[in-house]
C-alpha cells in the first residue's frame, strides 16, 4: 500500500488532539451521550483508535473499551506539558457534541502552512545542491544581483531558517506539527 493510501492512527503521547473515551455511568449525572459512526478504526491493545466526523469536524480518538462509543462517555485527558492542546481539542469536540458546531482544528495557521511549503521546497532544492542564494531566488523570488549584498540581507538567515528546520522537520521533528503551543 503506498503510504499517501495508509490510515495512521497518531497515540494522545503524541497528538494531544487525539482524544482518550471512555464509558460512563454515574448516576445523577448528566452527560452528552454520543453514537460514533467511525469513517476508519484501528484495533491495539490499549483500545480502538478511530476516527469520526461530528458536526462536520473531523476527530481522532481512542476508545479505551475497545469499542466505538455508544453513550454517555467521559474524557480522560493527561495533565502533561500537551495539556493546554489537549484541553483546545476538548473544547473543540464538546463543541460538536453538545452545540452541533465546532471550530476548524487550528494548529496549523495558513501561515505556518505556507512557511512548510517554503521549507520542503527549500530542502528539496539544498538536497539537490541548490546554494542558499539559490534557493531565495527560486522559493523567494529574490532578485539575482543580491550576491553583493547577500550576507547582511535578512533573506539570507529566513532561507537559511527553512533549510535547517526543514531538515529537522524531515528527521523526526515532524511531530511538532501536532502541537499549536509549544510544550513547555
Amino acid at each position: 500500500m503506498p503510504a499517501t493510501n495508509a490510515d495512521i492512527f497518531w497515540s494522545p503521547a503524541v497528538d494531544p488532539a487525539a482524544i482518550i473515551l471512555t464509558p460512563i455511568v454515574v448516576p445523577g449525572l448528566i452527560t452528552a451521550t454520543i453514537s460514533v459512526d467511525p469513517i476508519s478504526a484501528r484495533s491495539a491493545e490499549e483500545g480502538l483508535y478511530l476516527r469520526f466526523v461530528l458536526a462536520g469536524e473531523r476527530f481522532a480518538a481512542i476508545a479505551l473499551d475497545g469499542k466505538a462509543p455508544r453513550g454517555p462517555v467521559a474524557v480522560l485527558t493527561p495533565v502533561d506539558p500537551l495539556l493546554r492542546d489537549r484541553v483546545d481539542a476538548l473544547y473543540r469536540f464538546r463543541d460538536a457534541l453538545v452545540h452541533h458546531r465546532a471550530a476548524p482544528d487550528d494548529r496549523l495557521t495558513a501561515q505556518r502552512k505556507r512557511h512548510l511549503i517554503e521549507m520542503l521546497r527549500a530542502i528539496d532544492g539544498r538536497r539537490a545542491g541548490a546554494t542558499y542564494q539559490d534557493i531565495a531566488e527560486d522559493v523567494f523570488g529574490a532578485e539575482r544581483d543580491i550576491a553583493i549584498s547577500w550576507k547582511s540581507m535578512p533573506l539570507r538567515d529566513v532561507v537559511m531558517r527553512r533549510v535547517r528546520t526543514g531538515f529537522d522537520l524531515v528527521a523526526g521533528g515532524y511531530r511538532t506539527l501536532l502541537h499549536k503551543h509549544r510544550a513547555r
